[in-house]
């Protein structure tokens, strides 16, 4: 099933390598934990293309596979 993910966010908690990512899924808010600093440092990262590709796959993953687990 495709899911529609929008909104994805991604910050620094105050634990060392650990980063929220927050997003909008299937029109219900989600919430998770990733430790992907790449994810961190490319998903707002207009240079490099590719790689913010990589990183928004990954958000996406992380806040869908959240979403099925609600």
């Amino acid at each position: 099933m495709i899911m529609k993910t929008r909104e994805i966010r991604i910050e620094r908690t105050s634990s060392y390598g650990h980063y929220r990512v927050t997003g909008v899924v299937e029109g219900t808010e989600v919430s998770c934990i990733t430790t992907n600093s790449e994810a961190f440092d490319y998903l707002n990262d207009d240079e490099d293309a590719e790689k913010q590709a990589e990183a928004q796959a990954h958000c996406e993953m992380i806040l869908e596979l959240t979403y099925e687990n609600l």
